[in-house]
């Protein structure tokens, strides 16, 4: 007596590659809209310090918000980078993972960058005079300070 056989079970140890043609398409399109919300947070940031009156000084906004924007950014290449490597896609995998590489280098220059800014524009410190009395004798040597 033969008895039905029953079809094989899946396997889920074997995963197929994406195919090609949908992986380059995922990927030029993920490059293509990484770079145009980059180009414009860095279009948002060079308007801030745009000026229309020719006597006043362009001053630029910190770099805090935009690089905080701009590391979403990275951190969302880094999350389809993920997603790519799941679903077995090379071609998006490589792509989004050079992007998130490319803008935590961009994010880290830009935070140094601001650092280096910040430290150039604190003045400078300067010598105002005797502080005080440091002798611990009486109050006649030290009536030029205020002491």
């Amino acid at each position: 007596m033969d008895l039905p056989i029953a079809p094989p079970a899946h396997d889920a140890s074997v995963r197929t590659r994406a195919d090609t043609g949908p992986d380059v398409g995922a990927a030029v399109g993920l490059l293509v809209a990484d770079v145009l919300v980059l180009a414009g947070i860095l279009a948002a940031w060079i308007a801030s310090g745009l000026t229309f009156d020719p006597a006043a000084r362009a001053e630029f906004d910190r770099l805090d918000g935009y690089l905080v924007a701009s590391a979403c950014v990275g951190g969302l290449a880094l999350l389809a980078t993920g997603v790519a490597v799941r679903v077995r896609a090379p071609v998006t995998a490589w792509s989004q993972g050079f992007m998130a590489v490319l803008i935590a280098v961009a994010v880290l220059a830009g935070f140094s960058y601001q650092r280096h800014e910040d430290e150039v524009r604190r003045p400078a410190p300067a010598w105002t005079g005797q502080a005080g009395c440091r002798s611990g004798g009486d109050s006649h040597e030290c009536a030029s300070t205020g002491g």
